[in-house]
């Protein structure tokens, strides 16, 4: 089955009370699979990998082929087996692109790290999901949008890095690319700009004559 790997920045993993050293483009054995115990283990779910690894440039998380024996965890979509077969790694981009596909495939899936309808991240990735999706994040961030029409049903989806040009830190984007400005700031803005044209306003002089 294919799923996905994290691992920290040397392509080491905790293997029982020793390190585990891995490799990119290679393949890996060992005699007996069970979750959270023996084998090695990987998820299906791309951000399952993050429960055990913190995001960010001190992870790496790359495609992964389970073979041989396979033990499913229950909790999430976390298994082990016996043979693993480790491919290149990915960007971070790539691991939201694969987190959205998921998503999109199973759309049921209920997932905490993803929120609705706007989210906002100080980390590697925001992914946001609903009618009409908006987030933002610091320089670096990769934003993930999935807008969904009546019953969840996805329409599109949409993938963009905050680079501090573009897209800028702190601010909303939606599906679309551009910049969502909160339409609660634009009224008071409007109401400001209306108080202070009205204090501005200089009373008419009208001249009477006797």
């Amino acid at each position: 089955m294919r799923a996905f790997k994290a691992f920290n920045a040397d392509m080491t993993c905790t293997m029982g009370r020793s390190r585990y050293q891995y490799a990119e483009n290679a393949i890996f054995t060992e005699d007996k699979a069970q979750a959270h115990e023996t084998g090695f283990h990987c998820a299906e779910y791309v951000l399952d990998c993050l429960r055990y690894y913190p995001e960010g440039s001190g992870t790496v998380i790359c495609p992964v082929e389970a073979l041989g024996d396979i033990d499913e965890d229950g909790r999430d979509t976390k298994v082990s087996c016996t043979v693993l077969k480790v491919g290149q790694r990915l960007t971070w981009e790539e691991v939201v692109l694969e987190a959205i596909k998921y998503l999109v495939k199973h759309p049921k899936f209920k997932d905490p790290q993803v929120k609705k309808e706007k989210g906002e991240s100080s980390g590697a990735y925001c992914i946001v999901r609903g009618k009409s999706p908006r987030a933002a994040g610091v320089k670096g961030t990769v934003l993930g949008l999935i807008q969904e029409g009546s019953h969840g049903k996805v329409q599109s989806v949409a993938i963009y890095r905050v680079d501090g040009k573009e897209y800028k830190p702190g601010r909303y984007y939606g599906i679309d690319g551009k910049e969502v400005k909160s339409a609660e700031k634009s009224r008071l803005k409007e109401a400001a700009k209306a108080e202070t044209h009205k204090r501005d306003k200089k009373p008419r002089c009208i001249e009477v004559r006797p």
